[in-house]
């Protein structure tokens, strides 16, 4: 294992030197920065996290843990997804434990019916992204939005408590929800930051 990972960071290294020097400047994460209420440390610490919990979990189950989404927000981690079974879960609850750093963990790992529709799912998520972003006073770009058998999960960093119910309730009534489980955390004071001004 260790030897793989020496070489996937060589090939990392290589590519660094090789591609235009443009082609690795963090766009996107200066926008999530600018966008989150978090810290842009507290974003980097979340991404860490968030990579160690992910090779936890592969390493636990790698077969099933292509239907677990894992999710880190202000120290704080949430699994979201399909399991096969009971024991399945315990595993990867067990392995998401044993990762240092992390502040709580919560879990959303329902066993998949055998009946379910991804189609749907997806098509009812792009409405429940549609309906924060156009209903809700939460800013899109901070709300992850899963959905398993009609279920809504929101996860993520707002600023208020406003914020959430917001979120939650522009969710809550879009046709085809069958329920809401939010995750969505405040930053406790002197962990948000100002954003206004800093985009055009």
């Amino acid at each position: 294992m260790e030897k793989c990972r020496l070489v996937f960071v060589g090939l990392l290294a290589a590519l660094a030197l090789t591609a235009p020097a443009e082609a690795f400047l963090p766009y996107r994460m200066m926008l999530e920065a600018a966008k989150s209420p978090e810290k842009p440390m507290e974003l980097v610490q979340d991404k860490r996290l968030r990579t160690q919990l992910r090779e936890a979990l592969l390493v636990a189950d790698p077969d099933g843990v292509l239907s677990i989404s894992p999710y880190v927000f202000l120290g704080h981690a949430f699994l979201v997804g399909w399991v096969d079974s009971p024991a399945e879960r315990m595993k990867l609850v067990d392995a998401a434990r044993g990762v240092g750093g992390l502040r709580s963990l919560d879990v959303y790992l329902p066993e998949k019916p055998a009946n379910v529709s991804t189609s749907a799912d997806e098509e009812l998520k792009l409405k429940v992204e549609e309906a924060i972003t156009l209903e809700s006073s939460a800013q899109r770009m901070n709300v992850s939005i899963q959905v398993l058998a009609g279920h809504v999960v929101l996860l993520g960093a707002v600023r208020s408590g406003e914020e959430i119910q917001s979120a939650d309730a522009a969710a809550r009534a879009v046709p085809g929800v069958t329920g809401i489980t939010s995750y969505l955390l405040v930053p406790a004071p002197g962990q948000e930051k100002m954003l206004e001004g800093l985009l055009p």
